[in-house]
């Protein structure tokens, strides 16, 4: 299965965006250069600036996390991924070597979905494909995060 991220506002996203605009606008009245320009960048954030995500066709949002880990820890991710395993070691570091472990979750749904990367040619390649995990070994996955 196939899933698309698509990048969404979350609630923290607008408050910021529209705290800036209101200080812009508060501003104009002390210094309108400053005011007008504190009041475009908060416009500019409630347009472009996006901290969450959906996957398509699903109404949760989720955060996304991205950890360097030790190559050493590499087959214990992977097997924990695929269910084969319900142990799950994570070092933080490169001694050896380092792939990328990316996390989309959502703590209050158990949800999680994570993608590894392996480190090769000064590029990460896809390790496996996007794996969806729900209950406890979400819920062991994000704890460890």
């Amino acid at each position: 299965m196939e899933y698309n991220f698509k990048k969404v506002h979350t609630g923290k996203d607008l408050a910021i965006s529209i705290l800036v605009l209101l200080a812009g606008a508060g501003l104009y009245f002390l210094n309108p250069g400053l005011g007008i320009c504190i009041g475009t960048c908060g416009l500019l954030m409630c347009l472009f600036y996006k901290g969450g995500y959906k996957i398509n066709g699903k109404g949760i949002w989720l955060t996304k996390e991205s950890e360097d880990i030790c190559k050493e820890c590499r087959t214990s991710i992977i097997e924990f991924l695929e269910g084969k395993t319900p142990v799950l070691v994570i070092k933080q570091g490169t001694e050896g070597g380092s792939i990328r472990l990316d996390v989309y979750f959502n703590k209050s749904e158990n949800v999680a979905y994570a993608q590894v990367y392996d480190f090769c040619n000064y590029d990460y390649e896809p390790a496996t494909g996007i794996i969806e995990l729900d209950g406890d070994r979400a819920e062991k996955l994000i704890s460890l995060l």
